[in-house]
């Protein structure tokens, strides 16, 4: 089995693209005694000398984007009217990924009343998936008896995101597994688009949308491994076509490679970045919102 921390924020990837995805800006949130740097790449050293990047859960990203100023919006999530639309196995995995985000969301901006309907919802589709043991069987009452609580929610959302992973990992699930990752980081930057209102250099929610880019790069490298599957490589493609719409789009400045020691982590960044510009928001929105919708339809 995997380390559970590759669910908490990191993804164990190539040592290669240690030096060829790192970005210069480094942002840190903590929660639950981890921190979550999302821009820096961080080399624990040991024996195997393991090479891991950190990536923020939809949970975590919504909560660093609020810390910055991000404000509710309604009208953002997908609609559980859309839920009877998702019959195949693929339309199902995809949507439990989205649907997931969407519950990130609302319980991170306080969104409770339609809570426990999306937990509801993505808790019938885990278990038409196969993945019903991820779920407690208290969870319901745990929803309802901390309704009003956002910080219980964002909790409980968190949890369910993370036993739901390590089910489908330990279960030999990689395909449904790689879609719901890659779904739910396609709902959660296309909310995060929506959040903006309009380009504004040196706005924190929009260079957080530039360090999508890095986020994408480890995700990619995740579902290479399931890269045997029709779904997955399908998957795989739609996100290269955006990773290309962030490095055409976003300016890219080069710079010198700094290699500091963090109490006994190897934390690389320099080497060059890319920096978000009007445009590139323009385009980012417009591709992750034409991939949303070919998934939510």
């Amino acid at each position: 089995m995997k380390n559970k921390n590759v669910y908490r924020g990191l993804l164990a990837v190539s040592a290669i693209a240690v030096m060829t995805s790192c970005s210069g800006d480094s942002d840190t949130v903590e929660n639950n005694d981890n921190i979550i740097e999302a821009a820096d790449t961080v080399v624990e050293v040991n024996d195997a000398l393991e090479v891991e990047y950190s990536v923020p859960t939809p949970n975590e990203l919504f909560e660093i984007v609020k810390l910055q100023g991000g404000e509710q919006k309604v009208g953002l999530v997908n609609p559980l009217e859309n839920r009877d639309n998702y019959v195949e196995t693929k339309e199902k995995a995809l949507n439990f990924g989205v649907y997931s985000a969407d519950l990130a969301y609302m319980s991170c901006f306080g969104v409770g009343t339609e809570f426990l309907m999306y937990m509801k919802t993505i808790e019938e589709m885990g278990d038409e998936l196969g993945i019903s043991g991820a779920f407690d069987t208290d969870l319901m009452d745990r929803i309802e008896n901390n309704e009003g609580d956002t910080d219980s929610l964002f909790a409980i959302s968190n949890e369910t995101y993370y036993d739901s992973y390590l089910y489908l990992e330990e279960n030999g699930k990689g395909m449904e597994l790689s879609l719901i990752m890659g779904a739910g980081y396609i709902e959660s930057l296309y909310i995060i688009c929506q959040l903006t209102n309009g380009y504004e250099e040196g706005d924190p929610i929009i260079e957080k949308i530039g360090d999508q880019k890095l986020v994408l790069e480890n995700l990619m490298e995740f579902l290479a491994t399931y890269q045997d599957d029709e779904n997955v490589a399908e998957m795989t493609n739609d996100l290269m076509s955006l990773q290309e719409v962030f490095e055409i789009s976003m300016d890219f400045e080069e710079s010198g490679t700094n290699v500091d020691n963090n109490d006994g982590k190897l934390v690389l960044s320099g080497g060059g970045s890319f920096k978000m510009n009007e445009q590139a928001l323009k385009d980012i929105t417009a591709k992750i919102t034409e991939m949303r919708e070919n998934i939510i339809k």
